[in-house]
Parts: structure tokens; sequence; C-alpha cells
């Protein structure tokens, strides 16, 4: 007779809903991030700089694309992003659009805050074995193109 495997007293419930249990898992992940990234830029900030760190002068299509952002959110965190000085417009290869890279005061925030990233990423991997930490970031990746490709059908 096989047993049912055990689960954490305080584990959470189904929701029977692939979007609100992605959504759920997301919102704890951010939380973690942020908690251990301080106050100083939350994780949707942290990614879009690393982001820019990696690709300067990228405008805000690509960057968009790359993050699954929409191109309201993208534009208000850009913003938002300028205002605090952490990034300035620039011209791009595309003349319809700027580019972005990052100021001094950007390379600063996201320097200081990749120690908090670092043990955020740290906490989460070690609460999950080897295979399972592996086996998220391959079905992410698939439920991300999945997603992608639902959205370019034409039904």
């Amino acid at each position: 007779m096989s047993r049912a495997p055990k689960t954490p007293a305080n584990s959470l419930p189904d929701l029977h809903c692939p979007c609100a249990n992605l959504r759920r898992a997301a919102r704890l992940v951010t939380q973690l991030y942020s908690r251990e990234m301080g106050a100083a830029i939350e994780p949707p900030q942290f990614a879009l700089l690393t982001a820019l760190n990696t690709r300067p002068g990228a405008s805000q299509s690509p960057l968009g694309r790359a993050l699954g952002l929409d191109k309201t959110t993208m534009s208000r965190n850009l913003k938002l992003m300028e205002k605090n000085g952490w990034i300035i417009p620039s011209d791009s290869e595309d003349k319809r659009e700027r580019g972005y890279h990052l100021t001094p005061a950007g390379q600063k925030i996201l320097t200081a805050t990749k120690p908090g990233w670092s043990r955020a990423q740290t906490k989460l991997r070690t609460a999950m074995s080897s295979a399972d930490w592996e086996t998220m970031s391959e079905i992410i990746g698939r439920v991300t193109e999945a997603a992608q490709s639902a959205l370019q059908t034409n039904d």
C-alpha cells in the first residue's frame, strides 16, 4: 500500500487555477526577495536595472518583451526609474524609441542590492532540493513559452 506524501502543516491549498497558483508563488517569491534586498528598490526594478546593465541602450519594446511587461507597465517603470535618477534616455538603433542607460546612481543601487538578491536566491534554493530547483527552472521556462504561444494564437 502506498502512502500519500507528507505535506507541511502550513502548506497552501491548490487553487485549481494555474494563473492563481503561479501568481501566488510569484508574490511570495517577490516578498522574499524584497525583504532581503531592503526598501531601496523593489525586485521588478532590480530586474529592469539588471537587464539594462547587460543591454545598455536597450529601448522599451525589447526590454518589455524580455521581462514580459506590457507597454504601460514598462513605461511607468522607466519613468519612475528616470525620476529616481537611476537611468537616462539615449538614442537607440530604432529612431522611434529611446534607449536607456544606467546612471552612476543606478549602477550604485544595483551594486548595493546584489548582496540581498544573492541572499534571497540562496534562501530559496536552500529551501528546495537541487532537483526541484532545476525542475522549477525548466517548468517556468516551458510555462513562459506556452503562455507566449497561447497569446499569439487567434482562436
